[in-house]
């Protein structure tokens, strides 16, 4: 799977026991959660040898690859929303507060400010417009419903 990263290919894991998800993989790995009993991810080593310490998301500008983009590099943050209702921890960002029972754009604003805010701490210089332009999303991704091996694949 790890060398499916250059590729945009959704992957989805979906499990209803684990608890606690750590994961190391490269920022264009495009893993989507369904995972009802999750409360925290931790995306560790992204700066492994195999993986260069700057980050590699997809069509990100050479200038701005010194932080990684904590809710899309690895795991997009988007597909927790109602997939994931128990999660209170994201890659180090407090999320447990932001009820998922709102509409998809007002939980993004709320999870966004988070966000910019973890942005911020590591040193991140970017205007909250700016930072939402280059390093957040602006639709709700669509998981795929039909995951394993019966999905459908486009090539």
């Amino acid at each position: 799977v790890v060398a499916e990263t250059r590729r945009l290919v959704y992957k989805v894991l979906k499990n209803s026991y684990v608890e606690k998800l750590m994961l190391t993989g490269p920022c264009t790995f495009n893993l989507f959660l369904v995972m009802e009993r999750l409360k925290e991810v931790v995306v560790v080593n992204l700066d492994t040898p195999f993986f260069d310490d700057n980050c590699n998301y997809w069509k990100s500008r050479s200038d701005d690859r010194g932080l990684h983009r904590a809710g899309l590099c690895c795991v997009h943050i988007g597909s927790v929303y109602e997939n994931c209702p128990n999660l209170e921890r994201f890659m180090g960002v407090e999320i447990g507060s932001v009820i998922h029972k709102q509409s998809f754009n007002k939980w993004n604003t709320r999870i966004k400010k988070r966000f910019y805010e973890h942005y911020l701490q590591q040193g991140g210089s970017k205007e909250m417009k700016a930072w939402a332009k280059t390093r957040w999303y602006s639709r709700r991704p669509v998981v795929p419903k039909e995951i394993g091996y019966d999905r459908p694949f486009n090539w």
